[in-house]
């Protein structure tokens, strides 16, 4: 029985007339589901919707169960490397730098646009020409305000300079690396119109001292800034995107505001592992992930950024979610990895200390 077959027999099932025609079918594809076995991971929390938006489908489909392992990207390269060759998983959830380091260490198989049917609806970038994985969905990393607070709109990065902030910004510590170092790519860009010219980073670095004076805190944790706006000690802080919409759904006086410049993606990748027994399926299930409508329901569930522009969403959640390619750029992982330490240091000496 092919897919396309298959797609149909359970579309036909969800329908009123035709439920009690083929409700037997479905059973039998669940059933010979049962013989196959995929083992994915995910970040946990609230990505346990992974089970009910995509396994179940999936097993539903016909094409087998999927199991889930709560895992983060250190975790996984770790597991990675202690069983190389017989993998625990068969897909593996990393941020994106992750899955380049995995990718060079032998640990991933590499994959492409072909192998998935669904990329033709992708944005740009979503799989990253070194072919480590596919993007299921992005965080950003963007701007955080409290309207309660700010009356006049922040359109750019450099508002930060503002005096109306002094006293009133969180800027994240070189403890919380991963958000450190976009913020500074994100103020580099805006200096310098991209993140590799060493004179942008220069005046970044430079501007980045200068503003030293109007910080109240410097976060080691992204959950920090979230607390301090809400109980109104801050009124501005750059943060991850997912947290902003989150609080915006209980707080609605805190929202994001994107800067002009754009932000940072941050994409959390599907990658299938390096000696899984199950490649096939292992496609068969990120293509799922990247399909229309389970990206949709992924979009409400996590409040991440979709990999594809067609989705159909409720006003309220588009307020929330960065939608806009345009306003997105996505990192160069060989430069950031050959940076990043570099840049954190350099943080921690001039701007933080």
């Amino acid at each position: 029985m092919t897919d396309m077959t298959r797609r149909k027999l359970l579309s036909a099932a969800g329908s009123a007339a035709g439920a009690a025609i083929f409700t037997p079918v479905v059973a039998v594809l669940e059933l010979r589901a049962q013989e196959a076995l995929i083992r994915s991971t995910h970040f946990g929390g609230p990505y346990q919707a992974l089970n009910d938006i995509v396994g179940k489908p999936f097993t539903q489909m016909g094409f087998g169960r999927v199991e889930y392992d709560v895992e983060v990207s250190p975790s996984v390269i770790a597991k990675l490397q202690t069983q190389r060759g017989n993998p625990p998983f068969d897909v593996a959830m990393v941020s994106r730098s992750f899955g380049l380091r995995a990718l060079n260490a032998g640990l991933l198989e590499k994959v492409s646009a072909a192998d998935f049917p669904e990329a033709k609806a992708l944005i740009p970038q979503a799989i990253p020409a070194a072919g480590w994985g596919v993007a299921m969905i992005s965080d950003t990393f963007d701007m955080m305000i409290d309207t309660n607070q700010v009356k006049e709109p922040v359109t750019s990065w450099l508002d930060l300079w503002k005096p109306e902030f002094n006293g009133k910004t969180a800027l994240p510590s070189a403890a919380n690396g991963g958000a450190t170092f976009a913020f500074i790519s994100c103020i580099v860009r805006a200096v310098g119109g991209k993140d590799q010219s060493d004179a942008a980073v220069n005046e970044a670095f430079a501007r980045l001292k200068a503003l030293k004076p109007s910080v109240r805190t410097f976060y080691p944790d992204s959950i920090q800034p979230t607390q301090l706006i809400d109980r109104g000690d801050i009124s501005i802080a750059p943060q991850f995107g997912i947290r902003i919409a989150n609080q915006s759904k209980v707080s609605p006086n805190i929202v994001k505001t994107t800067p002009k410049e754009g932000i940072a993606a941050i994409p959390y990748d599907l990658c299938i592992t390096r000696g899984s027994k199950n490649v096939e399926l292992a496609r068969k299930y990120i293509n799922l992930t990247l399909t229309k409508p389970v990206q949709e329901q992924l979009v409400g569930a996590l409040y991440g950024t979709p990999s594809r522009t067609d989705l159909t969403l409720a006003p309220e959640l588009k307020k929330l979610v960065s939608l806009d390619p345009a306003q997105l750029f996505f990192q160069d992982e060989e430069y950031a990895a050959s940076k990043q330490r570099e840049w954190l240091d350099r943080y921690t000496r001039e701007v933080q200390s």
